[in-house]
């Protein structure tokens, strides 16, 4: 008798049982998501998710497999407004790895108010850019402003 069959293996999970079974890409885990219309159970599939993906694939069901994207953790920009709700302005990482025109790629994804545009690297970075100097922009022109009364 092998050291193998008589052996017991570990505990684990499903998930860390299928992760040992796949090979996942370094950067990405297995995560479980959940696909099919919310008029019928559903199944549950797994499918590879990079580390800084925030989203609860099982929570966020998606009719199709194709639907699947993933994004990261957000950082906002409050701008007020005359309007009664402020207009948001997000970036966070994006992928949809079943996109063509994207071609499955991280992406820097800039919603401004519900409008979203993507970029690739040199773009962002481009975009980036642009805002520090926007900044440096407006606080020129903040300081232009008369010093405010003291109560």
């Amino acid at each position: 008798m092998s050291n193998l069959a008589s052996s017991t293996p570990p505990a684990s999970t499903p998930t860390t049982t299928l992760a040992a079974a796949v090979a996942v890409r370094p950067g990405y885990r297995l995560v479980p998501a959940l696909i099919g219309r919310s008029t019928e159970p559903g199944t549950i599939v797994y499918v590879e998710c990079p580390d800084w993906c925030t989203v609860d694939h099982v929570a966020s069901r998606n009719v199709f497999l194709e639907d699947i994207n993933h994004e990261g953790e957000r950082a906002a920009l409050q701008l007020p407004s005359d309007y009664s709700a402020p207009a948001p302005v997000e970036v966070y990482l994006s992928q949809w790895p079943a996109s063509k025109d994207d071609k499955g790629l991280t992406r820097l994804a800039v919603d401004v108010d519900y409008e979203v545009s993507t970029y690739g690297r040199t773009a962002a970075l481009a975009f980036a850019d642009q805002l520090v100097a926007f900044a440096a922009n407006v606080r020129a022109l903040a300081e232009t402003l008369p010093e405010e009364a003291k109560a």
